[in-house]
Order: C-alpha cells, then sequence, then structure tokens
C-alpha cells in the first residue's frame, strides 16, 4: 500500500511524523503506519487477541511464536522474520504487534 491508499481508506491520522529511520509514520489513535518512499513498510498495533494466521487459529500470539524455528527474542520482542511479525512485551500487560515486509527486519535481527 501507498500513502495515498492509507489516506483514502482511513482519512488523516491524528498526527503525522517522520522519524530517525527516515520512515514516515501515520498515528490512529492505537495504530501505526511506517513508510519508506510512500511505501508501506511495517503497521504496529496492539495485541488483538486470538487471531488467525494461514487459516489457523492463534490464540495466544506472543506463544505461538515462540513455538517457530525462526523465533529471535532480542530487546523485548519476539520476531519471526520468515512471518513477519514482530511482538512488543516490553510492557506484559499491554503487548503489541508489528507486521512487517519481508526484509525490513533483517538488519535489526
Amino acid at each position: 500500500m501507498t500513502v495515498n491508499e492509507v489516506l483514502e481508506i482511513l482519512g488523516e491520522p491524528e498526527k503525522t511524523r517522520k522519524v530517525y529511520s527516515g520512515e514516515l509514520e501515520l498515528l490512529y489513535q492505537t495504530t501505526i503506519f511506517r513508510f519508506i518512499d510512500a511505501r508501506l513498510v511495517e503497521c504496529t498495533l496492539p495485541d488483538p487477541g486470538p487471531v488467525i494466521i494461514n487459516e489457523i487459529p492463534v490464540i495466544n500470539l506472543f506463544e505461538w511464536l515462540s513455538g517457530l524455528d525462526d523465533v529471535v527474542d532480542r530487546a523485548r520482542f519476539r520476531v519471526s522474520l520468515n512471518t513477519g511479525i514482530a511482538y512488543d512485551y516490553r510492557v506484559p500487560t499491554a503487548g503489541s504487534i508489528t507486521l512487517f515486509q519481508p526484509g525490513h527486519w533483517d538488519g535489526l535481527i
């Protein structure tokens, strides 16, 4: 998706900012969309609870990630580069999920 496509669907964000890495962030209540060169590279949102991944019900995403072969725990993030999912558990009672495009987090891990 592009910045314009997100704006067309969700309207104007509550806040827009450019971060040190050069990413443009659009903030909508509890969800953040990040772009490089106007192209969506990641989205962060609060843990919604049970989800479905590839048609499989997942009750606890944090625990599900721990069962993956490629999972890495770094700086209180549980990350699977293969699935493009990172779980932020810095605040145990309020985890968040970042979905990212392939390759976007490779340099961080």
